[in-house]
């Protein structure tokens, strides 16, 4: 199925949960996707001679529509998708997160389009799910590597999965996430090829990665041979939320002023809010306050998550709070 594909498939099942689950009639549907009445029409038929509406509603990667309008009209974020985790067993949910994820990916993709990368489980799970792209795109590594058990999970190896399995090109950034001495790492940095591929990442279409919660930092081994016991005092001292690009940020979305911040490798927040999509792929309760943070500051564009996540987030954020 092609990236076009997916779309259309896509919104048959979103206007098919609409009208049979929901219960919104084909008027009130056009209204809230912008489409004639008409058209809408037609869609429920199509989504039937397609076999995604039979006795229930067939689509592999069923979304929680409610959740997902709440989430949108609670904070300034533009594309959310959540997972509908109504019976899913506990241990599929993050995989099928990055199913969803994936599904995102392929009908975002446009020709020559330039794709920055992170690291993490959540990721490495959403890219095993992508094909090849049609056209030519270009992924590029916006962070430091890193020593890990999981080599698929780390900055250089994503970008190797993505670029192996979309058949294109990708940038690696061969710079270690942190370096301690700041000549050394003014001088690395300015090196002509680490200056470009620096300078691809400012410049992408679409941004993916995760968000780390603060509290389950000094678990992962991601952090291993770089985060001491002292940085990770001092980040937490200085009111971190949580962590995007192995930047920590603030309640406010700002970077966090600490050493850690200083001296990784990474893309910096500034960049960030000038992507155009920035896509957070993230899945689990304990990732609720740093997400909920994060969209206050308007760093999303994009998020995919579960449903008991979305449903956390909600929690965090009466609607008079936000």
């Amino acid at each position: 199925m092609n990236p076009k594909e997916m779309k259309k498939y896509s919104l048959l099942a979103e206007v098919a949960c609409d009208y049979y689950e929901r219960g919104l009639s084909q008027n009130e549907i056009a209204e809230r996707i912008c489409l004639s009445r008409t058209r809408v029409s037609r869609l429920l038929k199509e989504a039937e001679e397609a076999g995604i509406v039979q006795v229930s509603i067939n689509y592999n990667f069923e979304r929680h529509y409610e959740l997902e309008e709440r989430i949108k009209s609670l904070f300034s974020v533009k594309n959310v998708r959540v997972l509908n985790n109504r019976n899913r067993p506990k241990d599929r949910i993050q995989a099928d997160v990055g199913c969803l994820g994936a599904s995102y990916i392929m009908e975002s993709l446009k020709k020559d389009m330039v794709i920055g990368t992170s690291w993490g489980t959540t990721l490495a799970d959403t890219i095993k799910h992508i094909k090849p792209a049609p056209f030519p795109v270009h992924v590029v590594q916006l962070m430091g590597s890193v020593p890990c058990n999981s080599p698929n999970h780390t900055p250089q190896g994503i970008v190797s999965t993505m670029a192996e399995l979309f058949q294109c090109q990708g940038s690696f950034l061969n710079l270690p996430l942190y370096i301690h001495d700041d000549y050394a790492r003014q001088v690395i940095c300015n090196d002509i090829n680490n200056k470009k591929i620096i300078n691809q990442g400012m410049f992408s279409d679409m941004i993916l990665t995760s968000i780390s919660a603060v509290e389950t930092i000094s678990q992962q081994d991601f952090w291993l041979g770089y985060m001491t016991p002292e940085m990770y005092q001092e980040i937490c001292s200085k009111g971190a939320v949580g962590a995007m690009f192995a930047r920590f940020f603030d309640r406010s979305g700002n970077e966090v002023d600490c050493s850690w911040n200083h001296r990784c490798i990474s893309i910096s927040f500034d960049h960030i809010k000038g992507v155009p999509d920035v896509v957070v792929i993230a899945s689990g309760r304990q990732k609720a306050t740093a997400i909920s943070y994060a969209l206050k500051a308007s760093l999303i564009n994009t998020l995919i998550t579960d449903g008991t996540t979305a449903s956390a987030i909600l929690g965090l954020n009466p609607k008079n709070q936000v």
